[in-house]
């Protein structure tokens, strides 16, 4: 017995003395890299959690760099490729639900930085040295990669799933874009940064953000500093202080005049079939005309799909569906559809938002006849559809045609019913927009490609409006008709220098109508102009692709007014290291189309701009001069953006202002300068993102024939405060977001005396214009949505959101009028009540 346990004893003290002596000869896996990487001067790219627990011999020092990664791959049991010849990627080997691939650029010859890559509408990465890898993949899915600079590419997940190794999938840049992402996942997924300070969304992948539980494209962009609307509405987006008018609006690449549903409550455009959405708010590329403030562009997928894909779902305002078929390798179509659930189902969103829409119109407001009272009822429907042709005659000649059109359709019937009068009127309230477009994109070479756009848009708002009082009847009109052709041409010097030329043509004609049966008045007011525009920008990086700069100029000729208008701009930026980037931007532009309010009671009350043209005398041509430098800082997912900006446009005139006050019936023009700072911090880990937005700002007027000359602007909003949180779990999403702002300016009666009769009529007199604020504005909201399967083939996604949860009762703007009794009355447009809203979508 003594024996046995003396030859155990010799056992275990062996085994325990090799085992320790082992655990000493082991070296962790992070400090051999570091030794291999400073012995053959190469970098391995690897995520921390890969390999911090695993420990191995070290290997011979005497091993070549073959010799020792394939060493390396026998003793971790990991995957080693070889990105470049000295750039080494390890990772996992890939489960059978795993898909991973590699882009590469054949003409670059790079890998494909910061690409998207995305199961549609479900789950998405970021490539890093151009590998990418997603989880939880099934078959038949479909997998978009995408890229700022790189056309979009869609393919099934079979062909990934088929192969026991990575794909690699090449890509070749687009030849009018040498851009390059700054930042991805910008406050959420799928919105970027890119080196020549735009902002793009890119809409089928991008997250969730407070109040939104789908992407709706004009709300999307109001979550970044500067941009904001001061009437709750996508209608009225405001740019560094500008108004809505100011801004160009592109649906690719043709001019809306008009931009929503619900009179601006949800934006017109069907979102599931947008490629992406470009922001910008200076130093916008000369190939763009018009848009003062700044420019959003709406682009449609514009590739063709391997397989086909759609979708179609509903909300608590309306119901949609979308698809997206490839009819053969050259021939591909997609359409949506939409249309308003509102004239089916009265729902609580709905009632919310009718109330929001027809506030202070003719459509809430209570008259009465001889002390009886009128009743009245409405119907309201919206509908949009579109649809596209995509052509390949080969890989480096493509057509496209684009058609869009949507309408709002409003019936406001007015009953009286009394022992001596019976009468019923129906008033009406129509909006619409056309578009149509044909692209024709050509690669002639290497480095020479050319695009021909041809385009034709139509805005309309139609009114008739009934009264009971006198069975008077007006009529009112707007129309507003564009057709353009545009020529661009790019050709890159090499792979740092790019060219492009072009020439740009269109014809806009406004008409405005007036019908009045008692007394018969009839006015028809139609005016034409026509814009030949000539624009050349060079787009540059540097060698070591640090700086980066875009400028160039644009030359307008209006023929009417025989005037050149000369338009110079520049984009650059300059990365000083890794985490910190400098950047500049300025810009000349004009446009030759406002919107004015003649009548606070036109169209029904609810609709009040009307498109005109300038007449270069009372309207003039409206310009505008820009400069902003700002500063990035980003580091370990945390990202710091600092702007400053100084705008000044002229050409403004009291009309297109919309004032209530002593200014309101007096015609004259002037400027506004706006200058301001801009400020976002953004925190992400791979649950959570965090941020906070802060806008400085100062807008003030300057009409020399107004008393006093110099105010503030309408738009003035002094301090301006967002901040919002997303979090993602499993297949959980969830956000909250605040906005806090300083009240706008507004002018306030004076105490005493404040009605005066001049003879024939009473008016107020009023204090210094804008020399007071409405109360501050506080609003918070509330999203979640959670993804799931229907089946092997079929996702879906169900949501809610809450806006206004707390329900805080804003004040969006005050105005005051003489009442029967010679006293004054005072309105109160207030900003929309809790809203909630509930959505289900299915994708396949």
């Amino acid at each position: 017995m003594k024996k046995i346990l003396l030859v155990l004893s010799c056992f275990f003290y062996t085994f325990f003395s090799n085992s320790q002596n082992l655990d000493k000869e082991r070296t962790s896996l992070f400090e051999l890299l570091s030794i291999a990487e400073k012995q053959y001067s190469v970098s391995f790219t690897y995520a921390n959690k890969i390999i911090e627990e695993i420990k191995i011999a070290p290997y011979n020092k005497n091993f070549t760099l073959n010799e020792t990664v394939n060493y390396l791959k026998a003793e971790t049991h990991l995957i080693f490729t070889y990105l470049t010849k000295t750039n080494i990627l390890i990772n996992k080997k890939a489960k059978k639900n795993t898909i991973c691939g590699y882009l590469f650029d054949p003409n670059l010859k790079k890998n494909i930085e910061d690409a998207t890559v995305s199961i549609l509408n479900h789950n998405s990465v970021s490539t890093i040295n151009g590998y990418f890898k997603l989880e939880n993949v099934t078959k038949n899915q479909i997998v978009t990669i995408s890229h700022i600079s790189y056309p979009t590419i869609y393919l099934n997940s079979n062909d990934f799933l088929k192969k026991e190794k990575c794909l690699t999938i090449t890509n070749s840049q687009k030849t009018e874009q040498l851009n390059e992402v700054i930042l991805n996942n910008y406050l959420t997924s799928g919105i970027k940064i890119t080196t020549n300070n735009t902002i793009t969304i890119d809409v089928l992948n991008s997250g969730i953000l407070p109040g939104l539980i789908e992407p709706d494209i004009l709300h999307k962009i109001q979550a970044i500093p500067g941009i904001s609307s001061i009437n709750e509405t996508i209608s009225n987006i405001n740019i560094r202080g500008g108004s809505n008018d100011q801004n160009l609006l592109l649906w690719d690449d043709i001019r809306m005049y008009h931009s929503g549903h619900f009179f601006g409550l949800i934006s017109a455009f069907n979102p599931y079939l947008t490629d992406k959405v470009t922001l910008i708010k200076n130093g916008t590329s000369s190939q763009y005309n018009d848009g003062v403030s700044g420019t959003i562009n709406i682009e449609s997928i514009n590739e063709i799909s391997k397989k086909p894909f759609g979708g179609a779902g509903f909300n608590l305002l309306s119901a949609d569906a979308y698809a997206h078929i490839p009819l053969s390798t050259k021939l591909g179509f997609q359409f949506t559809g939409r249309r308003a659930i509102t004239d089916l189902i009265n729902t609580p969103t709905f009632k919310q938002y009718f109330k929001k829409s027809f506030q202070d119109s003719k459509i809430t407001t209570s008259t009465t006849i001889n002390e009886n009272q009128i009743k009245t009822n409405s119907t309201f429907n919206f509908f949009d559809y579109n649809f596209k042709i995509l052509y390949n005659f080969n890989e480096n000649h493509k057509l496209r045609v684009s058609y869009l059109n949507f309408e709002n359709k409003l019936h406001f019937n007015e009953f009286l019913q009394s022992e001596t009068i019976s009468d019923s009127k129906t008033s009406e309230l129509e909006q619409s927009n056309v578009a149509i477009g044909l692209h024709s994109t050509n690669q002639w070479s290497s480095n020479f490609s050319t695009l021909f756009h041809v385009y034709y848009t139509k805005y309309n708002v139609h009114a008739e409006n009934f009264s009971l009082l006198n069975d008077q009847r007006l009529i009112q009109v707007n129309e507003v008709l564009e057709t353009g052709v545009k020529l661009n041409t790019y050709y890159t010097f090499n792979k740092n220098i790019q060219l492009l030329n072009g020439y740009h043509f269109y014809e806009l004609g406004i008409t405005n109508t007036e019908d009045v049966n008692l007394p018969l008045f009839i006015r028809t007011i139609k005016n034409v102009i026509r814009n030949h525009s000539f624009y050349s920008e060079i787009n540059a990086t540097s060698n070591n692709n640090k700086t980066f700069i875009k400028t160039g100029f644009r030359i307008n000729y209006i023929e009417k007014f025989k005037t050149f208008i000369i338009e110079p701009r520049l984009q650059a930026l300059h990365k000083i290291n890794s985490n910190i980037s400098v950047k500049v931007a300025g810009e000349f532009k004009s446009q030759n189309a406002t919107q004015i309010i003649d009548l606070q009671e036109d169209f029904l009350g609810v609709e009040k701009s009307r498109w005109t043209l300038a007449d270069n005398n009372e309207i003039p041509i409206i310009k505008s001069k820009q400069a902003s430098l700002g500063i990035n800082y980003k580091k370990n997912n945390f990202f710091i953006d600092i702007e400053g900006f100084y705008k000044f446009v002229d050409g403004i005139t009291t009309a297109n202002q919309g004032f209530q006050n002593q200014n309101q019936y007096i015609k004259t023009s002037g400027s506004y300068t706006s200058k301001g700072i801009e400020f976002l911090a953004n925190k992400k880990t791979e649950k959570f993102s965090v941020w906070v937005g802060y806008t400085y700002s100062k807008n003030t007027y300057n009409f020399k024939e107004l008393t006093p000359a110099i105010f503030p602007n309408n738009l003035d909003i002094t301090h301006s405060i967002s901040f919002g949180n997303t979090f993602t779990f499993k297949k959980v999403n969830l956000a909250l977001g605040l906005n806090w702002r300083t009240g706008k300016p507004h002018t306030t009666p004076i105490s005493n005396n404040a009605v005066t009769n001049n003879g024939i009529s009473n008016s107020i007199s009023y204090n210094k214009p804008n020399s007071e604020r409405l109360p501050n504005y506080f609003r918070v909201d509330f999203s979640s949505t959670y993804n799931f399967k229907l089946s092997k083939k079929v996702n879906g996604m169900a949501g809610i959101s809450i806006l206004n949860i707390l329900n805080t009762k804003n004040i969006l703007n005050t105005y005051y009028k003489v009442n029967t009794e010679n006293s004054i009355d005072f309105t109160n447009n207030t900003s929309i009540g809790i809203t909630p809203n509930l959505t289900f979508r299915v994708y396949f």
